[in-house]
């Protein structure tokens, strides 16, 4: 078998100049399939040149259809020289000239332009300008077109560069302020004059409320008084509600009274736990009335009662009661001076200026009845005063019971009140505290 010169080992393929990456990568690849090229080539011949010639008749390049090779192989290292392919041309290295710190700016004629700072590769023209205090962008200014920022609402908004002096900056909101009416959002809460400018004016069912209204605050108008009805408004706008109907002093009889507690007959005790409970159910049925109190005069089977409307009702356990005046207790005293005084100090601990009762009973407790400042006014009065409203309720021994409820019912008429009870307090000398009652 003849061996066929120059097949005998691949030539080394020579070192390539300097090129850019990419170019250095394409001509590797191509010097790399020629050398295969021609190592399969040396080892077919060596195997078979026949094989490669071709053992029938030639023409033209062809040997019974087959393509065959010329009788001398080229080199292998010749096969190197056909040169790079077609997308691959030999590239200058990039700025290989007057660029210190490689960012592909400085002096040389292949550089991409000059360098402001060719030892800082951060710096070039084509660098983002960043917050340092620095010309990063090679532009001649400093900081440039970094922005600024908006923090918080209303007149809190706050807006501020994003850098300045080479440091970036933090955004804080301004201080809220009170609300106010001009069409701004003080309190930095979204929401514009929300309860600013807001002026009440009048009283009772007159009263008003401008608001403001697109920055401005608007004029406030009461409203018309009205006739006063019974209904807890104060319908005529003086500051007082129900006047007129706050106490009521109405006639009734034992005979109506014992329908609603039976033991009220007027035959026995006409002051008693029965006789309290059955007024105050009386009193509860007639309108804008609540509870009421009595006999204020009696006789026969006639009773004067007081009904009074908007006091407050109470259920008070004897313990709290007896706590106050211990004699008012289960096996003591239920109706007379000491639970007066008793009640009347409950409520007025309570805020009420006092209060009457018991206007139903318990084993266990008292139901009182509380009123306030605008329905009573207390009166410190003499007994010896007293008796010359009914000369039985003198102090000795009468301070209480039903000739006193006659004394200062008529004590308090004759002042201009509708009615009274007491003695509230009673200091065991010759003066009682009493209640009496506005219309």
């Amino acid at each position: 078998m003849r061996r066929e010169p120059g097949l005998s080992h691949t030539q080394p393929v020579p070192p390539l100049p300097k090129r850019s990456r990419r170019a250095a990568a394409r001509v590797c690849l191509f010097a790399t399939i020629s050398a295969a090229l021609a190592s399969c080539a040396q080892s077919t011949m060596a195997t078979d040149p026949d094989a490669l010639r071709g053992s029938g008749h030639a023409e033209n390049g062809v040997v019974d259809g087959a393509t065959v090779l010329p009788d001398a192989l080229p080199e292998a290292g010749a096969l190197t020289d056909l040169g790079p392919p077609p997308d691959v041309r030999p590239a200058l290295p990039p700025c290989s000239d007057g660029d210190d710190d490689g960012d592909g700016f400085g002096t040389g004629a292949s550089c991409a332009g000059p360098d402001c700072d060719d030892g800082n590769g951060v710096v070039h023209p084509d660098a983002p300008e960043a917050c340092n205090g620095g010309d990063d962008d090679c532009d001649g200014r400093i900081d440039e077109r970094l922005g600024q920022r908006a923090c918080g609402d209303g007149v809190c908004r706050t807006l501020v560069d994003n850098c300045q002096s080479g440091r970036p900056q933090l955004c804080v909101p301004a201080a809220p302020q009170s609300e106010t009416c001009n069409g701004l959002d003080d309190d930095c809460d979204l929401r514009v004059d929300e309860d600013a400018g807001v002026t009440v004016c009048g009283q009772g069912s007159c009263e008003r409320v401008a608001e403001c209204q697109a920055g401005v605050e608007q004029a406030c108008v009461p409203g018309a008084a009205a006739d006063e009805q019974c209904n807890r408004v104060d319908d005529d706008c003086d500051g007082k509600s129900d006047e007129g109907f706050h106490t009521e002093s109405v006639q009734t009889t034992y005979t109506d009274l014992r329908t609603h507690h039976e033991t009220c007959d007027g035959s026995g005790y006409r002051v008693s736990p029965g006789c309290n409970a059955a007024m105050h159910r009386f009193c509860g049925g007639r309108g804008c009335k609540s509870s009421g109190f009595g006999p204020l005069e009696n006789s026969g089977d006639v009773a004067s009662v007081a009904c009074v409307g908007g006091g407050e009702t109470i259920d008070v356990p004897f313990a709290t009661l007896s706590a106050i005046q211990g004699g008012c207790a289960p096996g003591g005293q239920r109706i007379g001076a000491v639970c007066n005084s008793a009640i009347h100090r409950h409520c007025a601990a309570a805020g009420f200026a006092t209060g009457f009762g018991p206007v139903e009973s318990g084993a266990d407790h008292l139901v009182v009845t509380c009123l306030p400042a605008t329905f009573a006014e207390l009166l410190v009065v003499p007994y010896a005063e007293l008796s010359t409203r009914h000369g039985p309720c003198n102090g000795q021994p009468q301070v209480a019971g039903p000739d006193c409820n006659a004394a200062i019912n008529r004590h308090c008429s004759a002042l201009g009140f509708v009615t009274g009870f007491g003695p509230v307090e009673h200091n065991g000398g010759d003066t009682a505290t009493i209640a009496c009652l506005r219309p």
